[in-house]
């Protein structure tokens, strides 16, 4: 059983402990302390793993235990036992139950004193009763606030167990007096106790949260503000969102709103300092790098600051290690800074930009230390700006920007213009679309028409994918307003060549890519000259005309990329990405996985966070293919979390196509379903036809993993459709074909299914892609058998099979052993139908394909009789035939395209099959026996 709670979010590792420490709940007596600080999610989890405890069918006694009730003697037990005291009570000796009653308050003491031991065993044999049963579990919420009369009880107790089944589950504050009441580590065995430390959510956690509490999805790089604010403390962070969500988010320059219980909660903290501690510590504030030495220097207490930072250091408000400053937490900072008046806030920026070396922090403080426009200041900030973006910091890029529009005088429209364009295209970086295209709407109103206006115009564009009509409407703007600027010209085209290619026009694509590289040959930026070749290259690919030459030498020119200034490449799919694109449609997926996750670590190393969602795309769609789909699962979740967080609607049909085929290949309907379902909802308002078929390719493999081909056709043949009308050579775009011919084949429409083979299979002919060679083959196989020639479908299958050890994707493999096993039982060939079904079953198991797990049973309850016993299937000879030449596991699996899980879960059922233990007591039974593995043809009807 796994500990699968909704509202726990960004703990995963935490529930596997809970797993974990439950699922010995049969052991004996045992304990877990979920300790942490306050608000950090304790109370959660133990939540989680108390529903996660009635879910295994324990028995759990609960305790909410608050600061108020410390001095309430047994109220912690009064909680505890009240639900199950009464069923117990009869079987306590007399003494000890008339105790116990007064000890809860259930009858009057008939004098002042109460017998602790007789309450103590008679709290014992309650819980000893209790476990009886069933394991029980002891859950107490804020274990340090227990009453000393209740925790000398249970203390007593759990000294007492021995082998009873009863854990105690408890959340702990750390740093709070009481946090050992318990002492539990020395009263049971070491082994038997685990303590669980929750730190701080990490940032993608904290936004999901934020999501799921408030329905606020606050841009990235505001995240990873409140992120750092709140400490990566969940409730502070909360309380953060809902200021924002209310207040709305501070311009440049701003400090984020403190909630109001927090700040309450820190005052009396911060006013019992005195006057000289309160400066020192707002000029400490003021810089995100606070040292003795720079806020005794700009701060107006000299020499009486070391004094003063030692008065804090005393109330707790920092720290001081080796001449740093750090506040002890985050929004301690905050709430000094913002306890401050804006005259003060500024003199303290003043003093600060008098006294620091680094552009960008002096920059900043000239700004934020500036009362109005200021030509000076904003061309500092301008600079301060390219310096951050260059460091591979487009937030801090952003933020400086942005203060330098606000400090430039607003006659002065041209360096407002250009600044207004920086900002744009620094937030988009930073992941925060939504400011990106308020600030370029802003510039293309405030742009007479002209080249700049075309520039600002493309740019805007370029940054809008999936918006297909956007991106098409903004280029061909830029066109009718560049003249004869050849790098702009050459990008806009480039640009409208993929809309092209989406929309299936693959001959206004060629025209367009082919305009862009005539362009390109003109201009000098080795950036744009390997981007529109590379998007020529891609025309050709999908027409199938020869492209690797075209798309290497549009790597070596992106090798060549420098920085420059001004005019910015296109933002979405580069020339690597695009060559690592087709050798995934191509079926080269090792090939295709190096130059995406090379793509993928450039944008990491230039912070540009929100393009990485198309490569991450691409790579969950790869290892989808390769069959790794937790990893798969993994680039899709971070896909859709990025067009989230920015705010990128427009990409989630994109991102959401993702997430829904790995959950359709998994398994999970519900997920695979709503996911594509609201894919196909935005890529239709996108006017987006590829992203379209893509997403009612996966609603139409998930009907047909259900075993509904009606169901599956209704979306499968508008794909068709629209693969035939784009015209593609390439089969492995959109790879549902396969399953289209299998749905037509099912409701008995072979005719149209035949054609439609015949399609597949002279484009993988042509182009030799072994992954459509195989799966035609497999197609061919089940069609025959449908026309009634069930010996010629089981031969074509069996090519096809072994075909498969030229596709690297064991998905495929079990599909086409599912096919040959239903034909094989069709066929009365029990024994070959037995075998295919049961290594079928195996691989979707290894998988996790739950639906094709579930026909590979549902067929092997058909073929009836016993289990193929020691008999090796197909896929069992070939790896014992390796295993007797000496290759290793690794070797195997690279040899035959399986995994190594695959390797070693077939290896461990021919040990059993033939009763050895090893590796060495195969090759030696069999080189002793003078025999080698049958061959896969040796199979014959009894």
């Amino acid at each position: 059983m796994t500990v699968q709670m909704q509202y726990v979010i960004g703990r995963e590792p935490e529930l596997e402990v809970i797993e974990s420490f439950l699922a010995g709940s049969h052991d004996g007596p045992s304990a877990l302390l979920i300790e942490g600080d306050a608000g950090i999610g304790k109370t959660t989890l133990w939540q989680a793993g108390i529903d996660a405890a009635l879910e295994r069918g324990l028995r759990v006694l609960t305790a909410r235990i608050g600061a108020s009730e410390t001095k309430l003697s047994f109220s912690g037990l009064s909680d505890l036992l009240e639900p199950v005291v009464v069923e117990a009570l009869p079987e306590l000796p007399e003494p000890q139950r008339q105790a116990l009653e007064v000890a809860l308050l259930r009858q009057g003491a008939s004098d002042q004193d109460r017998d602790q031991l007789a309450v103590s065993l008679a709290s014992l044999g309650v819980l000893r009763s209790v476990a009886r049963d069933s394991p029980a579990l002891l859950a107490l919420d804020d274990l340090q606030w227990l009453d000393a009369s209740s925790a000398k009880v249970l203390g007593f107790v759990v000294r007492r167990l021995r082998d009873e089944r009863i854990g105690v589950l408890a959340s702990v504050r750390l740093g709070v007096p009481g946090a050992e009441r318990l002492a539990l580590d020395r009263t049971l065995l070491a082994h038997r106790v685990r303590r669980l430390f929750l730190g701080p959510m990490l940032p993608e956690a904290l936004g999901r949260m934020i999501r799921d509490r408030i329905g606020s999805d606050l841009p990235h790089p505001v995240l990873q503000r409140v992120h750092r604010l709140a400490g990566g403390n969940p409730f502070f962070a909360l309380e953060i969102a809902k200021e924002l969500a209310r207040r709305g988010v501070p311009v440049a320059g701003e400090a984020f709103p403190v909630p109001d219980d927090v700040r309450v909660m820190l005052r009396d903290r911060l006013e019992a300092l005195p006057k000289t501690t309160r400066g020192v510590l707002l000029v400490a504030s003021a810089t995100s790098r606070p040292t003795e030495r720079l806020v005794a220097a700009a701060s107006e207490f000299g020499p009486r600051t070391a004094p003063a930072l030692a008065s804090a250091e005393r109330a707790g408000i920092v720290r001081v290690e080796e001449g740093r400053i750090a506040f002890t937490h985050p929004l301690l900072a905050s709430s000094v800074y913002e306890a401050a008046s804006a005259d003060e806030r500024r003199r303290a920026h003043r003093s600060l930009a008098e006294h620091v070396d680094d552009p960008e922090a002096r920059a900043r403080h000239l700004a934020l230390s500036s009362a109005g426009p200021d030509p000076g200041v904003a061309e500092a900030l301008d600079e301060a700006s390219h310096l951050a973006r260059a460091r591979g910091a487009p937030d801090a890029a952003a933020e400086l920007s942005e203060l330098a529009r606000l400090l430039t005088p607003l006659e002065d429209t041209e360096a407002l213009r250009l600044r207004t364009v920086q900002a744009a295209q620094h937030h988009f970086d930073a992941g925060d679309a939504a400011r990106s295209t308020v600030l370029f709407e802003e510039a293309i109103a405030s742009t007479p028409p002209g080249n700049d206006r075309a520039h600002i115009l493309f740019l805007s564009g370029s940054r809008e994918w999936m918006d297909l009509p956007r991106v098409g409407g903004t280029c061909e703007r830029a066109l009718t307003e560049a003249g004869d600027d050849a790098e702009l010209i050459a990008a806009a085209h480039e640009h409208l060549a993929w809309v092209a290619i989406y929309r299936g026009d693959l001959a206004g694509a060629s025209h367009h890519a082919a305009t862009a590289t005539q362009r390109a040959e003109t201009i000098s930026s080795p950036a744009q000259r390997a981007e529109a070749l590379a998007t020529f290259g891609m025309t050709r690919f999908l027409i199938g005309q020869p492209a690797e030459a075209i798309m290497s030498e549009a790597d070596r020119l992106q090798d060549l990329e420098t920085t420059q200034e001004g005019f910015e490449a296109t933002v979405y799919t580069s020339a690597r990405t695009s060559h690592g694109l087709q050798l995934l449609w191509a079926g080269e997926l090792d090939a295709a996985r190096e130059i995406l996750q090379q793509e993928l670590h450039a944008y990491e190393r230039r912070g540009r966070y929100l393009v990485r969602d198309e490569v991450l795309g691409y790579l969950a769609e790869l290892e989808c293919r390769a069959g790794n789909w937790d990893v798969a699962a993994t680039y899709a979740e971070e896909a859709l979390e990025i067009d989230v967080e920015s705010g990128r609607v427009t990409g989630e049909g994109h991102t959401l196509f993702n997430v829904a085929l790995v959950a359709a290949h998994q398994g999970d309907v519900e997920a695979a379903r709503s996911r594509s379902a609201e894919g196909l909802r935005i890529s239709v308002a996108n006017e987006d036809p590829f992203y379209t078929s893509c997403n009612r390719a996966v609603l139409g493999f998930l009907e047909l993993s259900l075993s509904n081909p009606s169901g599956a056709l209704e979306h499968l043949l508008p794909v068709v459709e629209y693969l035939r009308t784009m015209g593609s050579a390439e089969p492995g775009i959109i790879p549902c074909v396969p399953d289209a011919i299998e749905g037509l084949v099912a409701v008995g429409q072979a005719d149209a299914a035949e054609a439609l083979l015949e399609e597949h299979q002279e484009k993988g002919g042509r182009l030799h892609r072994p992954w459509a060679l195989v799966t035609a083959r497999r197609c061919r196989g089940l069609l025959q058998a449908a026309r009634g020639d069930a010996s010629a479908g089981l031969e074509t299958l069996e090519h096809a099979v072994k075909e498969h050890e030229q596709v690297r994707q064991p998905f495929e493999l079990g599909r086409t052993l599912l096919v040959r096993g239903e034909v094989a039982r069709r066929a009365k060939r029990k024994v070959l139908a037995r075998e295919s079904l049961e290594e079928a079953r195996s691989i979707f198991d290894l998988l996790g394909a739950r639906l094709w797990s579930a026909k590979s049973r549902a067929e092997l309850a058909r073929v009836g009789g016993a289990p193929g016993g020691g008999k090796l299937t197909a896929t069992e000879r070939r790896i014992v035939d390796l295993v007797v030449e000496g290759m290793t596991n690794r070797q195997i699996a690279d040899a035959l395209f399986i995994s190594v899980k695959t390797v070693e879960a077939n290896l461990s059922r021919v040990f059993h099959k033939l009763g050895v233990r090893s590796r060495a007591q195969l090759i030696g039974s069999i080189v002793s026996a003078g025999l080698k593995p049958e061959s896969p043809g040796s199979d014959r009807e009894t």
